[in-house]
């Protein structure tokens, strides 16, 4: 699911065989709390980490701030290469 075409840094397929695509996130409270990457789902954004084989995303925030975490196992993960110059 491609909702921001103009940054996207991957893609990859969860455990569930659904595909999100992911991009840097510049937001301050996710960069605040070590999460890097911002993943497209279907009412918007969640912040995560993602990594080779899993990724760790927010599913939530508790009360006083912190957040929830879940892993995800992943499938298939497809980083897109940043660095392509045509001819």
């Amino acid at each position: 699911m491609l909702k921001y075409p103009e940054t996207p840094q991957g893609e990859f397929k969860n455990e569930n065989n659904v595909w999100f695509s992911y991009r840097p996130t510049s937001n301050p409270w996710a960069l605040s709390h070590g999460l890097s990457f911002e993943i497209d789902v279907l009412d918007g954004v969640r912040f995560a980490n993602v990594l080779k084989t899993r990724v760790r995303v927010c599913i939530d925030e508790s009360a006083t701030g912190e957040p929830l975490m879940e892993t995800w196992s992943l499938k298939v993960h497809r980083p897109y290469e940043t660095n392509i110059s045509y001819i």
